[in-house]
Formats: C-alpha cells, sequence, structure tokens
C-alpha cells in the first residue's frame, strides 16, 4: 500500500507540474500583465475563492445536516486552493502548512514560468510542446482521479445514500458558475472600475 501511496504521489506531482507548464505555454506576458492590472477583478477572484466558496461549503453542510466527519471534509475541501488536490496535497506534506506552500509554490510557479519563458523566447518550441503537456496533464489527471477512487472504493461506497455527494456535487456547481461570471465579467482598463454590467 505504501508503493501505491508513492506512485500515486509522484503521479501527482507530474499532473501539477505537467498542468502549469501547459498554462505557461498559453499564457503571454501582456495578458498576465493586463490580469494582475486589474485589481477589482484580482478583489472578485480572492474574495470568491477565499471566502465565498469556503462559506458556500459550510452552509452546505449545515442545510444537508451532514455528520461531523463529512461536513468537516466538505469544508476542508471548499477551502483548499486546487480543490480535491489541494486536499491530496496536504495530506501528503501530513497537515504541514509551511511544508505544503514550499512544495507546492514552486512545483506551481517554477513549471508555469519555465512554459511562460519558453512561449516568450521560442514560440515555436513552445506552440509545439504544448500538445503533449496538455496530453500529459490530461491523463496524469485521469490516473488520480481513478486512484484516488480505488484507493477509497469503500469511503466511496459508503458515500452512497448520505448526503455527502449531493453536497460535493452542489459546490462543484457553485463554483462552476463563480469561475464563470468572473470569466463573464467585463474587464476594466487598470485602474478603472467599472463593476459588473
Amino acid at each position: 500500500m505504501d508503493a501505491l501511496h508513492l506512485v500515486l504521489n509522484a503521479v501527482t506531482v507530474i499532473f501539477i507540474g505537467a498542468t502549469m507548464f501547459a498554462a505557461g505555454l498559453r499564457a503571454t506576458v501582456p495578458a498576465l500583465r493586463s490580469v494582475f492590472a486589474d485589481i477589482p477583478l484580482l478583489l472578485l477572484a480572492l474574495i470568491a475563492n477565499m471566502v465565498v466558496i469556503p462559506l458556500l461549503g459550510w452552509g452546505l453542510g449545515a442545510l444537508l445536516g451532514l455528520s461531523s466527519a463529512s461536513f468537516i471534509a466538505l469544508i476542508l475541501i471548499a477551502s483548499s486552493p486546487g480543490g480535491l488536490f489541494g486536499a491530496k496535497l496536504a495530506t501528503v506534506q501530513q497537515g504541514d502548512v509551511g511544508a505544503l506552500v514550499r512544495t507546492v509554490a514552486p512545483l506551481q510557479l517554477v513549471p508555469f514560468a519555465i512554459g511562460l519563458l519558453l512561449r516568450r523566447y521560442a514560440e515555436s518550441t513552445g506552440r509545439s510542446w504544448h500538445p503533449t503537456a496538455a496530453a500529459v496533464s490530461n491523463i496524469t489527471f485521469l490516473v488520480v482521479l481513478a486512484a484516488m477512487r480505488l484507493g477509497n472504493w469503500r469511503d466511496v461506497v459508503d458515500l452512497f445514500g448520505s448526503l455527502a455527494l449531493l453536497a460535493g456535487f452542489l459546490l462543484a456547481v457553485f463554483a462552476g458558475v463563480r469561475r464563470r461570471a468572473l470569466r463573464a465579467r467585463p474587464r476594466s482598463s487598470p485602474g478603472a472600475w467599472r463593476g459588473w454590467s
């Protein structure tokens, strides 16, 4: 079982690295600059991710009357950057927040920066590498998801008939709506607040 966990942890790291590398290959410096210059968008994204979604998790848990374990799990997933994968990385680091940040920050930022630089200074190479990076990301995502389900299949079966699956589904729907709302929001010019239209 320890070998399976080691493999799953390694595949999770590859998934995150490949995903961020592929994202970097798709990004441009001007596009990033415009995002960081849009202060209202950044504030809305922070509020949505750090306040609204965790509160939704808490509210759904309370509304559906989840058991203590399911309630806590729902709040942790809602509060965790990256959802299930953030929670998985937290377990890999045994709940040590400092170790988690030291692991996740380079694991996400370094591949992203490499992809971004490759796109900027060797665009044709970056363009040709993107399909492979995206394929690795997709395949490892499926492997991690399947391994998480298979490794915990008894726990998943125990969830049937409880409201925990419904709560998780509703949280995912709300998170998707939040993501679409932020994407659909008209971009303001740097320093100007145009609000929602």
